[in-house]
């Protein structure tokens, strides 16, 4: 992108590749009040941070790790454990969600795809429909499934995986919003149709299947 030559292929690479990363670093992170039960914690000695830069090494006569940072020089924390915390990338062939699993190995769910020429771009997201994250099922050639919709930074409404902060009208819950009143419509339609079919029990009928995720 710094040549200024954008392709199909350098944007789908680039926009899920260092772009993504970048955005998260800038302009995410944990709200305001876990930030400060951090600071409460560095202040009373239980957390001590390490700094940006952070680099770590394997002692191996001890045992031990070592962990120093370029912005903190002359600081050395020395640790018996070491834990990596991290968002892996999503990949929707090797998810561990039965659910999910189970539509993929059938045809009902698919990844999104971006080709252009020879090249092709597996984000390894789910593809829903735009609004109300409704799933697009390949047995519906591409429609929305009526009654089956997933949330969540797994899906490739990408605008919808940004952290939403309380109290605002992010995109995450106005998509909530419209995903509620969508499966709420379904079920009254359901209702009525079981009703005027002479059914005392409207839950005998087909219910309302939905796969919910929760964002970040």
């Amino acid at each position: 992108m710094a040549s200024g030559r954008l392709t199909a292929r350098s944007v789908a690479d680039e926009l899920d590749g260092w772009w993504s990363g970048l955005f998260n670093f800038l302009a995410s992170g944990p709200p305001g009040f876990r930030l400060r039960q951090l600071l409460a914690l560095s202040e009373a000695g239980v957390l001590r941070l390490l700094g940006a830069d952070l680099r770590v090494e394997l002692d191996e006569p001890t045992g031990t790790f070592l962990a120093t940072s370029a912005t903190v020089p002359g600081h050395t924390v020395r640790a018996t454990a070491l834990i990596e915390g991290y968002l892996p990338r999503h990949a929707l062939a090797r998810t561990g969600d039965p659910i999910l699993r189970a539509l993929h190995r059938t045809g009902q769910l698919q990844e999104e795809v971006v080709a252009h020429g020879t090249h092709t771009h597996r984000s390894g997201l789910l593809t829903t429909a735009p609004g109300d994250g409704r799933i697009l099922d390949p047995a519906l050639d591409g429609a929305p499934h009526p009654r089956r919709t997933a949330l969540g930074p797994h899906t490739n409404g990408r605008a919808y995986a940004a952290f939403a902060r309380p109290h605002t009208d992010a995109p995450a819950f106005r998509q909530n919003d419209t995903a509620a009143r969508a499966l709420l419509r379904s079920l009254s339609r359901e209702e009525r149709a079981a009703t005027s079919r002479g059914r005392e029990d409207p839950r005998e009928t087909e219910g309302t299947n939905a796969v919910l995720a929760p964002g970040r």
